[in-house]
């Protein structure tokens, strides 16, 4: 082990493991890959709130569409939603 890594080790229900397990390898992910990069992306964006990175990553990518349809107000999104009715 070198002085730039640290073992981490911790007790938790072996139910909540399994079914975490099972749900990251579904994605062709496994624990520990999975819960670096969650803390990386805690770093990345400075919050431990999954929804608020998700949505941050959401906004990032929509920046980068250029056929994204962009809204002058809040009442045009309202207008849009009225007319697709």
């Amino acid at each position: 082990m070198s002085a730039n890594t640290v073992t981490c080790s911790f007790v938790m229900d072996r139910d909540v493991y399994n079914e975490f397990k099972g749900i990251v390898s579904r994605h062709g992910e496994n624990v520990k890959g999975n819960i670096v990069r969650y803390m990386q992306s805690v770093i990345r964006y400075d919050t431990p709130n999954a929804d608020t990175i998700l949505a941050i990553q959401e906004v990032q990518a929509l920046k980068k569409d250029p056929d994204k349809k962009i809204y002058g107000s809040f009442s045009e999104v309202l207008e849009e939603l009225d007319n697709d009715d």
